[in-house]
């Protein structure tokens, strides 16, 4: 029952479908913030998701600034219009951004329990490792991985391949297209991950923990990942909400821990002023 439900649910996603957004069912566990985020892509149709990448003119007047990081993408969340790239299909080390496909994997293969929810919050608010492996572990560290592959191949990241279930590897790697793939996925089918990641603080058996994430005191933070490595330097996924929709800023290679978030804010205003959004 569960595998035709399932493939009924892919059969309406690359139809299209009506309202996608709609069909989803939030679990019980998910934070209401989930609610937020649904609304923001109820319009979006999947085809319109799938469209090919359409590059915006930007006015040579007004030209994006001077930056330091290796790969960047600025987007629309909700229509593949590109307002600014850089070295759009360049493989580069994921480091901890993979723990966002490990987040898909645990919510698409288990029972909503306490358990599974606080090490998907432990990834997702602290970029927990430990927490990352014991939901590898559940299913062990092979198969894990195996469904996370699998699941690059069937959003079409054709330039993505993971090793590991938390980013350690130096082998698990992608390209801002591909994980703007995954990105867009997560908003249509799993936005309590986003919603999660966005939270100043979370409690976990009875502690609070405070998000490794500079941007979880934002309001127009709607939620992200961080990720760094010493191959990958710093690298950050974030879904920032505008007056014209949400929008993906994707940045790898930065130097620092810090360089991530400056610069991702330097897209992210010079976006919003250059396009009005």
């Amino acid at each position: 029952m569960k595998r035709y439900l399932q493939a009924v649910a892919l059969l309406f996603f690359f139809a299209g479908g009506i309202a996608l957004v709609n069909w989803i069912r939030t679990p019980k566990s998910a934070p209401r913030e989930t609610v937020v985020i649904k609304n923001m892509v109820a319009t979006l149709d999947a085809n319109e998701a799938r469209a090919p990448y359409e590059t915006t003119q930007t006015n040579e007047n007004d030209p994006p600034p001077q930056l330091t990081i290796n790969a960047a993408l600025v987007k629309s969340s909700i229509d593949n219009r590109v307002f600014y790239e850089v070295n759009p299909d360049q493989h580069w080390p994921l480091a901890s951004l993979t723990k966002l496909m490990n987040g898909v994997i645990a919510l698409e293969n288990f029972p909503a329990t306490a358990t599974r929810n606080n090490l998907i919050k432990r990834m997702m608010v602290l970029s927990d490792n430990s927490a990352a492996d014991a939901l590898a572990d559940m299913l062990g560290m092979g198969s894990y991985v195996a469904l996370m592959n699998g699941k690059a191949q069937s959003l079409n990241m054709a330039q993505t391949g993971f090793s590991d279930a938390s980013g350690l590897s130096y082998l698990n790697q992608s390209t801002i297209r591909d994980i703007d793939k995954l990105v867009t996925y997560i908003m249509l089918r799993h936005p309590e991950l986003l919603a999660w990641s966005r939270a100043k603080t979370v409690r976990i058996d009875g502690k609070d923990y405070r998000n490794i994430n500079e941007f979880a005191s934002r309001p127009d933070f709607v939620g992200g990942k961080t990720g760094f490595t010493d191959e990958a330097n710093g690298n950050l996924v974030t879904v920032f909400t505008t007056a014209s929709g949400p929008v993906t800023v994707i940045t790898l290679g930065a130097p620092t821990k810090e360089d991530r978030f400056i610069e991702t804010l330097l897209l992210l205003s010079w976006a919003t002023r250059h396009f009005k959004l």
